[in-house]
């Protein structure tokens, strides 16, 4: 009995694996957006404690060694957030575009998979088709056979 053998399984097999390769950069990916999302968390932490101490340093008695210290600090970590933030966009669309070329290459495969059983179902019609015209033509030689001894 023949065996099906579909004609574009070695690129269907290319897609999975480039599936298999965008799945494992877009995790990565997702990681390191968590980590920058992190770090944004954390500078806003920190901008908020430092506004709070600057806040309190203007208050009662006033140092002002002390106050102009706390407001370079926080000025910094307002440049820090926008350039932390920044690098959260960039890496959320950097997520993006991954995640947009993975569905393009999922959708892809499916084509080429939904193709396969297409191929495949008409093969099995084949070889239904060829089984039923051996098993006619038995038959036929049977009678045909039965005939002869007969007659």
């Amino acid at each position: 009995m023949p065996v099906f053998k579909f004609r574009l399984q070695t690129f269907l097999n290319l897609k999975e694996q480039f599936e298999k390769n965008a799945k494992n950069e877009l995790g990565l990916a997702v990681m390191k957006l968590e980590e920058e999302k992190a770090k944004l968390n954390d500078i806003l932490e920190n901008l908020e404690l430092s506004t709070e101490e600057f806040k309190r340093a203007c208050t009662g008695t006033i140092r002002p060694e002390k106050i102009k210290e706390h407001k370079y600090y926080v000025e910094y970590l307002k440049k820090e957030k926008q350039r932390q933030e920044a690098n959260v966009k960039r890496q959320q669309q950097n997520v993006d575009k991954i995640r947009e070329r993975l569905v393009e290459i999922m959708r892809e495969r499916k084509v080429l998979e939904n193709l396969r059983e297409k191929e495949f179902q008409e093969f099995k019609k084949q070889e239904e088709k060829q089984e039923q015209q051996r098993v006619d033509e038995l038959v036929s030689y049977k009678e045909a056979a039965k005939v002869d001894r007969t007659g």
